[in-house]
């Protein structure tokens, strides 16, 4: 199977990556699976194998594989080492083009991505272990994706969240509400350029179940980091999204957490004490 040399060097470029995607897996209704190997310990007679996974996988999710396509799953094999010790790094990723925000220029990004490291005792064994449970995790969020837009009834934007959510947008005013109803405040932290705070408000915030805990304990406050207005101690992370639960008395940070997370992850983050 040939794909174009660009293609192959960003391929190559970005097989480093050790993040996962921040966008969603819609519309991906085609791909050409790929297997790349260039680990000098796994024997190229594997990549059949592999190429055979990810076609089981393709029919499952429906998605066709019969022509060419400028579009490109593929699982990346390479060797790293530390110190004495090489390991094996799989990395699964979904090149296509896409065009750039405000503009018409198109360009081919990464829209999935992710890498596991590991040293395999049973070659064989770990390696297609590996590679199945990376599928897997494709899958699920593959399905996730397209099953939340197909049954959605009403998507937020970024610009209308925090109003048909319910969450205040004044430190003051919140911190005010706050301290009359005797709950703590539950800062969303955000920008308008932050990827993955637009996932986390359509997968998690925007959730029924989720957003009725929230309303329930906290006073939810959505904050534009890029704004700077609030206090100079919410100012110190410049990572987005941080979720914050602030003492309304004392205005003290009680928990901070930065990044995405999954449902799992934000429910006993949500319940801890």
């Amino acid at each position: 199977m040939q794909v174009t040399k660009g293609i192959l060097f960003l391929v190559f470029s970005f097989s480093a990556l050790f993040a996962q995607s921040f966008y969603t897996l819609t519309g991906v209704k085609s791909y050409d699976p790929m297997v790349v190997n260039m680990s000098k310990s796994v024997d190229k007679k594997y990549n059949a194998e592999l190429n055979v996974l990810m076609q089981e996988l393709s029919q499952r999710l429906k998605i066709d594989t019969s022509r060419y396509d400028s579009r490109v799953l593929v699982v990346v094999l390479s060797d790293f080492s530390v110190g004495d010790t090489v390991a094996l790094k799989v990395g699964l990723e979904l090149g296509e083009y896409v065009t750039r925000s405000q503009s018409k220029e198109t360009v081919f990004a990464l829209t999935y991505s992710d890498t596991q490291m590991f040293k395999p005792k049973d070659l064989e064994e770990d390696l297609i272990d590996t590679v199945e449970d990376m599928l897997e995790k494709f899958a699920l969020q593959y399905e996730d994706d397209n099953q939340k837009v197909s049954q959605s009834k009403e998507v937020f934007s970024h610009e209308d969240f925090a109003g048909k959510m319910g969450y205040e947008k004044e430190y003051a005013t919140a911190l005010l509400k706050a301290q009359k109803a005797n709950k703590p405040l539950f800062i969303f932290m955000t920008t308008n350029y932050c990827p993955w705070c637009r996932k986390l408000e359509k997968r998690i915030l925007s959730k029924a179940d989720i957003h009725a805990k929230i309303k329930e304990k906290y006073v939810p406050l959505m904050l534009n980091f890029d704004t700077k207005k609030f206090p100079k101690q919410l100012q110190k992370n410049a990572l987005t999204p941080t979720l914050y639960i602030i003492d309304s008395k004392t205005q003290e940070v009680q928990k901070a957490f930065i990044g995405y997370m999954s449902n799992e992850e934000f429910l006993y983050y949500l319940n801890s004490k």
